[in-house]
């Protein structure tokens, strides 16, 4: 993935990205930290699978350090944040790439484990987005005009239940991720309407399959019309450069 072209448009900003040690999140972080970010990667439970993902962005010179953090605990989620701006300072970019799935066929589900995917792939992205929210704020009162945009990129899905069979709870779990998304970017859009300084940019990233155009987007979102992979991390590095 040929993303810089010879340039670092991230210099010196730092990343959070959620469950960055797979999938999409792997890829995403690889590319922010190609772009020249510090980027800190969140995982849940075994570090392996994240310690590569760091490993490799230490060899091609990039910044990268993991942390492990249960997303439904609160006080882990904080933790994280404070790691972060310790090592690093304000927080620029958080990227929500929450992955919980359960493989089990149709109608074979456990009630707990319907909770555990509600809380890593719900509970976990509130946590996270307000926590972002709260650290651009302190930011933005900080100081009148911020180093470098921050931005909220929510990385979900439109796919639905027309998924497999096995993944059907998991696709659900996603589609409720998008309008949490789609919420909390119109209700940002309503109550900083007339804030003299502008403290965050909220955008959506959405894996969509269909090819169609998605209808009712909040203002502020970007849909993406991809299953690739390199490209939806390619244009969550192009948001993250914005400034608007």
């Amino acid at each position: 993935m040929n993303i810089l072209n010879g340039e670092a448009p991230l210099s010196g900003q730092t990343a959070l990205v959620i469950r960055g040690d797979c999938g999409i999140g792997a890829v995403v972080a690889e590319a922010f930290a190609a772009a020249g970010a510090k980027v800190l990667i969140n995982y849940w439970h075994e570090s392996a699978a994240a310690d590569r993902i760091a490993q490799r962005i230490r060899a091609k010179q990039g910044q990268a350090m993991i942390f492990q953090a249960d997303l439904s605990r609160e006080s882990q989620v904080n933790s994280m944040f404070d790691v972060l701006a310790a090592y690093w300072g304000r927080l620029n970019v958080l990227v929500t790439n929450t992955d919980l799935e359960i493989a089990v066929p149709t109608g074979g589900i456990d009630r707990e484990q319907w909770r555990e995917i509600l809380r890593q792939n719900l509970v976990g992205q509130l946590l996270c987005v307000r926590q972002a929210l709260r650290e651009f704020s302190l930011g933005g009162a900080q100081a009148a005009t911020a180093v470098a945009p921050t931005h909220i990129i929510c990385v979900s899905t439109l796919l639905g239940g027309s998924g497999c069979s096995e993944q059907i709870y998991y696709a659900v779990g996603k589609v409720d991720t998008a309008g949490l998304c789609n919420a909390w970017v119109s209700a940002h859009d309503q109550e900083n309407a007339d804030s003299p300084v502008g403290l965050l940019t909220a955008k959506r990233l959405i894996d969509t399959w269909n090819g169609q155009p998605v209808p009712g987007l909040a203002p502020d979102s970007v849909a993406l019309v991809s299953p690739d992979q390199d490209r939806i991390a390619e244009t969550a590095v192009d948001l993250a450069t914005r400034a608007d």
